[in-house]
């Protein structure tokens, strides 16, 4: 990420920064959650539109394997990875039209939705629906890990989709979170997960049809600061609340992600 060049005296910034403390949060207007989305991180494989120049979404630094944040469109090193502080779970069915219906977000369902029994697995392993106009649509059974993106010093708000083959990383990181535990003055305790620095990197994996890059997920420190304490605790209770449900209520209209070769069958 480019960090800018500081410009002015040291007094101009102090008196700049009171400023902007004593109004904080004004200026906003009417935004709610519902006026907000999160950004997503995701993995780059070999055939993504990241790699390719004729494509808008190709990064010049970028390489097979590294990490993409939608936040501000920017390439993260896949082996170097990133800290990311866990603040909530949540599992749901994510469905989209088929690349045959032209592809798109269509719904978020939640996980005890009953419509993943009106689908039916095609060729492809994919849990189809098909509309009475003929369009079919795509079911995605995704662990969806909220929570802060640290990278040069900076905390971002985001959120780690896993799904299709990556659904076994994502239950590995949830049994790593609650096997976590410190000891306190009556014992032996759980803490939250946001407690929690992790370290993510990518890792290859493959199968007989071929290889791809997956997530690696590694605890990496305990925090060490008040203020990222603060901000995991707001975050997890935002959740709690139904703030990203309230997000989820109206899908933004995005084509399928096209950022790994499984998206084919799994769209992650």
């Amino acid at each position: 990420m480019t960090v800018k060049k500081e410009n002015g005296s040291k007094s101009t910034k102090n008196t700049l920064s009171a400023l902007f403390e004593k109004h904080a949060g004004q200026g906003h207007g009417e935004i709610t959650a519902e006026d907000l989305v999160t950004p997503r991180i995701q993995i780059i494989q070999a055939q993504s539109p990241a790699l390719k120049k004729s494509k808008p979404e190709y990064q010049p630094d970028a390489r097979a394997g590294d990490f993409f944040f939608t936040g501000n469109s920017s390439a993260l090193d896949g082996d170097e990875g990133f800290l990311f502080q866990p603040c909530w779970y949540d599992r749901n069915y994510v469905e989209w039209n088929t690349r045959e219906s032209g592809g798109g977000l269509v719904a978020v369902h939640p996980s005890d939705s009953d419509i993943i029994y009106r689908a039916e697995r095609d060729s492809q392993y994919r849990d189809i629906l098909t509309h009475s106009d003929g369009r079919t649509t795509q079911l995605v059974n995704t662990g969806n890990h909220y929570g802060f993106l640290v990278v040069d010093g900076m905390s971002h708000r985001c959120v780690i989709n896993l799904s299709g083959s990556q659904l076994k990383n994502s239950r590995a990181w949830n049994n790593m979170i609650h096997s976590q535990y410190e000891i306190g003055k009556s014992g032996k305790f759980s803490p939250p997960s946001y407690a929690y620095f992790y370290r993510i990197t990518s890792k290859e994996e493959s199968n007989d049809k071929g290889s791809w890059y997956g997530w690696n997920i590694a605890v990496d420190s305990l925090l060490k600061e008040k203020i990222d304490f603060e901000q995991g605790q707001e975050f997890a209770e935002f959740c709690s609340e139904g703030g990203m449900k309230m997000q989820l209520a109206k899908p933004p209209t995005e084509k399928a992600p096209l950022l790994t070769k499984e998206s084919d069958k799994d769209w992650e």
